[in-house]
């Protein structure tokens, strides 16, 4: 562990984050420019669909979490029997849809390190997720990490690495990883370093129970 300065600390399950921040604001037009490509929309459902049948994937109902503008969503339409997107801004569906929802897949890509808290996301109703986000180097002092790519004080609040997460996702009762991949570094690699750029992790919830009301929030 590095010595922290003022307003960081390492959480419980040893993540650095950031906990007294300025508020960040999330604008139509920083959402536009968090858009995913198609040649990632490709790549992103190629790895999903490794690990789910035809038949499987025609019967899930998916939302996809900081969704952009929709290019992922729109290039999914068809794929599955519902998929939908969540922004914080702009056209989306509710918090209150989001987490009354029971989803087959949540998809957060490049999300999770803007949580206030991360645990958050136990508190949305999924029996599978697909988490993406920046892969924190090893760094020696603050100030390494200070200077690292993805380090955006007051926008990422967390900084996550792959053996973390899995670790984070295991602690939780009936929660097992079932893929984990750096398939994003295909097109967002920094070639300059041997180094990872963008984890993916793919987990079920394996004593997720139905609700009665499944997918009432969202008319189909």
């Amino acid at each position: 562990m590095i010595i922290l300065p003022k307003f960081y600390e390492y959480d419980t399950n040893g993540f650095i984050c950031q906990k007294e921040h300025d508020h960040f604001s999330y604008t139509v037009e920083y959402r536009m420019k968090q858009s995913t490509n198609l040649e990632m929309s490709f790549l992103r459902l190629g790895w999903i669909s490794s690990f789910f049948s035809y038949n499987e994937m025609q019967d899930m109902d998916v939302v996809d979490v900081g969704c952009g503008s929709g290019i992922f969503v729109n290039h999914c339409y068809g794929k599955f029997r519902r998929i939908v997107g969540y922004d914080v801004v702009g056209e989306s569906i509710t918090d209150k849809q989001l987490y009354e929802t029971l989803w087959d897949l949540v998809i957060l890509s490049d999300v999770l390190e803007h949580f206030e808290d991360i645990e958050n996301l136990f508190k949305m109703k999924w029996k599978n997720v697909m988490l993406s986000f920046p892969e924190t180097p090893k760094c020696n002092n603050f100030d390494e990490l200070s200077k690292w790519r993805h380090f955006k004080p007051n926008e990422h609040l967390y900084y996550l690495d792959l053996v973390g997460i899995q670790k984070w996702l295991k602690k939780h009762d009936g929660v097992e990883v079932i893929g984990t991949s750096n398939f994003e570094d295909l097109i967002r690699k920094r070639w300059d370093k041997d180094k990872p750029n963008i984890s993916s992790v793919l987990a079920r919830q394996t004593k997720f129970h139905e609700k009665t009301f499944r997918n009432n929030s969202i008319s189909k």
